[in-house]
């Protein structure tokens, strides 16, 4: 199947938000099969993005919540196949029913605006170098669950990647005190704030402000704080126009 262009360079994370939260009134407060949830999701997503949303359940889920992720097929975009960005709602095993309150729904539209950015970095990270694959960081972590999570995180892709995820979770807390921001990373009060980006980076590079990624993703992050502040990660349209 041949694909169509389609601009990803327009889309900023208001747009993202938006796009999703104008169909609260069929998911907030209302007891929904997950099944019947993912099918309304579903498919008021692909009627305005080109991509695949699939249904996924976890035990490490916590039930009444809905997880989302992502992924980025390089091999599909290279080939000028669609549908190469992929999103996932992922639900406890045993939850068969969910009702959403306002607030989980906000958080769930905020998540898939930066889950949707967070792939469309990677598009461009491909597409810039035309889809060559660069070394990754090799962790020396003395447990193989412990070297997995490092080299994932350590990847290059991936820090560019969350470093503007992160830009936008310091922009939604201090707004444009950029000041405030920096010294937040280097304090330690992160550690109440466990469902962020950066606290998964501290996290799996032993909360140690000194590691060198720690210290990359900091300058990375701080980096991208005034894209943050325009709600997309970059500032032209290179690479994200086909």
């Amino acid at each position: 199947m041949e694909r169509k262009p389609f601009n990803w360079s327009l889309l900023t994370r208001t747009t993202l938000y938006g796009l999703l939260n104008s169909i609260q009134s069929k998911v907030v407060d209302r007891n929904l099969a997950v099944e019947d949830l993912h099918s309304v999701l579903a498919k008021h997503i692909k009627k305005f993005l080109p991509v695949k949303v699939r249904l996924d359940r976890d035990s490490k889920n916590d039930k009444g919540y809905v997880y989302v992720g992502g992924t980025y097929d390089s091999t599909k975009d290279k080939a000028d196949k669609p549908r190469y960005i992929e999103i996932i709602f992922s639900y406890n095993p045993d939850q068969q029913r969910l009702k959403l309150s306002r607030h989980r729904w906000q958080r769930l539209c905020l998540l898939f605006a930066d889950t949707m950015l967070h792939e469309i970095i990677h598009t461009r990270q491909y597409r810039s170098r035309k889809f060559k694959a660069i070394p990754g960081y090799q962790s020396f972590a003395y447990y193989a669950r412990d070297r997995r999570k490092q080299e994932y995180y350590g990847d290059t892709d991936e820090l560019g990647a969350f470093s503007y995820n992160i830009a936008c979770e310091l922009y939604d807390r201090f707004g444009s005190d950029f000041g405030a921001a920096a010294k937040y990373l280097d304090s330690n009060k992160y550690r109440r704030h466990t469902r962020t980006s950066f606290y998964r980076y501290m996290e799996a590079f032993d909360h140690n402000h000194n590691h060198p990624i720690i210290k990359r993703i900091k300058r990375k992050s701080l980096s991208q704080l005034p894209n943050a502040e325009i709600g997309k990660p970059f500032r032209t349209s290179n690479y994200l126009t086909y």
